[in-house]
């Protein structure tokens, strides 16, 4: 299986940040560990990341941006071969405060626990606490078992007010050809400024991304600009190579109460990546996520 690279645009360093707001006082986090298995993390359904290989994975992200007021969802799946009795799944949400260093002073607001090779095994909620501005709803948080792979999801509650995300505000989508083609076209789009090389046309293409991901981490707009960067496989025409655009229709993927869309090829593969030259193992998806909004495909994330 090829190892798959994912462009995510993240945050999670030490770093000075201000609120986001006046009433916006906590930024947030998630923290997932699997042990020794594929799975893949998301939230409101949007896919933040996917581990291909069997892998044992303890890693955390930034999801401020991914957050709203009120009821929200984090999912995390698998695909084991079999599960074994010492096997756990681990979520938890985290918060911490403008100019905490989120590696290390973010708190818990509480975790999750399946042990799915265990005879009537439920996931759990381990730890909380009841001062956090997000709280899990007990009756929200489920093991299931699908044909294709399980889904550990984990709803909870923030109680903290928070911006209104452009993943709210897209258009519902049908999930059917029509937005499927639309969509595609919107892809090829962008692919054109990749064959071009033109990393300021895809920066001014990804503006309400910049504008929220600046929102969200505290950081000016320019800084985050700077980050999303796409310069890194534009500057090294020898170690990444734009693959070719498929021809073959793909699959329409919706999420966020079908307001946010992306396309995949075979597998979780994108339309838009980068081949390593001399590694052909190694792949780097650029990852895009739209909304449709005022008859436009936007990238939202």
């Amino acid at each position: 299986m090829k190892k798959i690279g994912i462009f995510l645009v993240a945050f999670f360093m030490a770093m000075e940040v201000p609120a986001m707001d006046q009433e916006t006082k906590y930024h947030f986090g998630v923290h997932w560990s699997v042990n020794g298995f594929p799975s893949s993390l998301g939230v409101q359904d949007i896919m933040l990341n996917f581990t291909g290989s069997h892998s044992h994975l303890d890693t955390r992200l930034p999801i401020t941006q991914y957050i709203k007021q009120g009821e929200n969802t984090v999912n995390l799946d698998s695909w084991p071969l079999e599960y074994q009795s010492e096997d756990e799944l681990h979520v938890s949400l985290l918060y911490w405060l403008p100019g905490d260093n989120p590696n290390t002073e973010a708190q818990t607001a509480f975790e999750v626990v399946m042990r799915p090779g265990q005879e009537q095994a439920v996931a759990e909620v381990v730890s909380r606490d009841p001062d956090a501005p997000l709280q899990p709803r007990k009756e929200g948080i489920r093991f299931h078992r699908y044909e294709e792979y399980d889904s550990l999801k984990v709803r909870f509650v923030n109680r903290q007010p928070m911006p209104t995300w452009c993943w709210e505000e897209g258009d519902v989508l049908r999930d059917n050809e029509a937005t499927r083609d639309s969509l595609t076209q919107a892809y090829r789009r962008i692919y054109k400024l990749f064959q071009a090389g033109d990393n300021n046309a895809l920066m001014d293409a990804s503006a309400t991304m910049i504008q929220e991901l600046a929102k969200a981490s505290g950081e000016s707009e320019a800084y985050v600009r700077q980050r999303a960067s796409f310069d890194m496989f534009f500057d090294k025409p020898d170690v990444f190579q734009l693959d070719s655009f498929p021809e073959d229709p793909m699959t329409l993927n919706l999420a966020a109460d079908n307001r946010v869309a992306w396309l995949t090829r075979e597998g979780v593969a994108v339309p838009i990546r980068f081949e390593h030259v001399g590694n052909e193992s190694h792949v780097s998806n650029v990852r895009l996520y739209f909304i449709r909004r005022n008859g436009q495909w936007e990238i939202c994330r």
